[in-house]
Formats: structure tokens, C-alpha cells, sequence
């Protein structure tokens, strides 16, 4: 009987060992199956979560992401951008990306992954992704989106921001008015384009309230500017450009 449990034991700990694919969340990492507590920061606009992967295993890996809506305020969509391509909310299985051993997929490569959440009402959805290998469906990773959009959250990030650009949609110069009460050391200004790749960070004045922005390079298309404070973004919206 202690033989049958040492191999019980010793057949666990291959079964743990063997997941290779590690998920982070503002550079913290997190455990398979953990529930991810995010705020919605405004109603009607389209907020973003981004995940870094990383290839524990020693030999490359390649990661398809299947997306399950467990639960959801009625009418809010769930969609996901991952290997250089964004998915309608339909869309619940994707991606071909291979990391090498070590490697760690940010979200400054246009491959990363981020799930889109928009919602018009109040309330908690549930979101799991989970990161597959594709060559052996046991070795994955599972993450729990809890996407809370309540009176609360939506209330003290209006009081204490705001964010606009015009004209919008652009093609050249485009003024940002923006504001920002809470208490913060650094604020910025951030462009993304729709794979979830930097393309402009712009420092501001915590006290000041415009900064213009050009885009005249940028190629006609869907961006996301983003409103950060210390680091971590505050307000998200959408900038068009012609």
C-alpha cells in the first residue's frame, strides 16, 4: 500500500510539473484556475485585459486560447485579440503562437493576448480563458476573468477622470482633453493599436489638462488611447483614424 501512494504521489507531481505555460497579470503570477478581480472603469466603452505568457518547459511550445462566457450581464460582449489577429465576441477558439523555452509573450509583441469587455449595464460577468498547448490538450493554463462594472467603481473613476479626443475620427493632429484627481506620481498617455502593440507614450502633467497627439503616420484603422496612471491604465477609449 505505501508503494501504491509513492507512485499515486510521485504520478502528481509529473501531472503539476508538466504545465508549461505560465499567465501573468501586471507582472504578477498567477496560479492555474485563479480568478482574476478586474473593475470596469465606464459603462458603454471598451476596456481591455492584457495577459503575458510565459514557456516555463524546456522545449517550444505552441498556444491556441479557447474563451468561454460562464456568466454574463445581459447584453455585455467578451472578445479576445491574440496572434496578431482580434476576434469578434463569437469567436471562442483561436491563435497558433509559438514560444521558445524562456520565453515571454508581452504585450508589446503584436502576437500578446488582451480579452475586450464592454458592458452598458451594471453588474459582474464571468470570462475564462484558458491557454492550451497543441500538442498535448492537458498541458494548459486556465485564468477567470470577474469583470465588475458597479455604481461604485464607475462613479469614482468618472469624479476623478476624464478623456476625449477631437477631431475623432483623425488623420493628423489630435487635441487630448484630459483630467485626473485621484493622487498619482506619473501620468501618461498611451496609443495602442488593435493587437495590443505600443505605438506612442506620451508623458503628461498630473496638474495639466491637453496634450496633442499626432497621427498623421499612423495607417487608417481602429487605436485605443489610454489614460494611465502609475503605470496602470485608468480610462480606455476608442480613436479612429482616416
Amino acid at each position: 500500500m505505501k508503494k501504491l501512494f509513492t507512485l499515486i504521489f510521485l504520478f502528481a507531481t509529473v501531472v503539476v510539473s508538466a504545465q508549461s505555460i505560465l499567465i501573468s497579470y501586471n507582472g504578477t503570477p498567477l496560479a492555474n484556475g485563479d480568478t482574476l478581480d478586474v473593475v470596469v472603469p465606464e459603462l458603454g466603452a471598451t476596456s481591455e485585459y492584457f495577459l503575458d505568457l510565459t514557456n516555463q518547459a524546456e522545449e517550444a511550445v505552441t498556444i491556441k486560447v479557447v474563451k468561454t462566457d460562464l456568466e454574463m450581464v445581459p447584453g455585455a460582449t467578451a472578445s479576445f485579440c491574440f496572434d496578431r489577429n482580434c476576434f469578434p465576441p463569437t469567436t471562442i477558439e483561436a491563435g497558433n503562437v509559438t514560444l521558445e523555452p524562456g520565453e515571454v509573450l508581452t504585450q508589446s509583441d503584436a502576437r500578446s493576448f488582451h480579452l475586450s469587455y464592454k458592458t452598458s449595464d451594471y453588474g459582474v460577468s464571468l470570462v475564462q480563458c484558458c491557454f492550451e498547448n497543441k500538442n498535448n490538450r492537458q498541458d494548459k493554463a486556465t485564468v477567470i476573468f470577474k469583470l465588475s462594472a458597479n455604481p461604485t467603481n464607475i462613479q469614482n473613476v468618472v469624479a476623478n477622470s476624464t478623456l476625449r479626443a477631437y477631431p475623432n475620427p483623425a488623420s493628423g493632429n489630435v487635441n487630448i482633453d484630459y483630467s485626473y484627481s485621484g493622487n498619482a506620481s506619473s501620468l501618461n498617455l498611451v496609443v495602442k493599436n488593435l493587437m495590443g502593440s505600443i505605438l506612442t507614450t506620451k508623458s503628461l502633467d498630473v496638474n495639466g489638462n491637453k496634450v496633442m497627439l499626432d497621427v498623421s503616420e499612423y495607417s487608417s484603422g481602429i487605436y485605443f488611447y489610454s489614460l494611465e496612471a502609475d503605470g496602470k491604465p485608468v480610462v480606455t477609449k476608442k480613436l479612429l483614424v482616416k
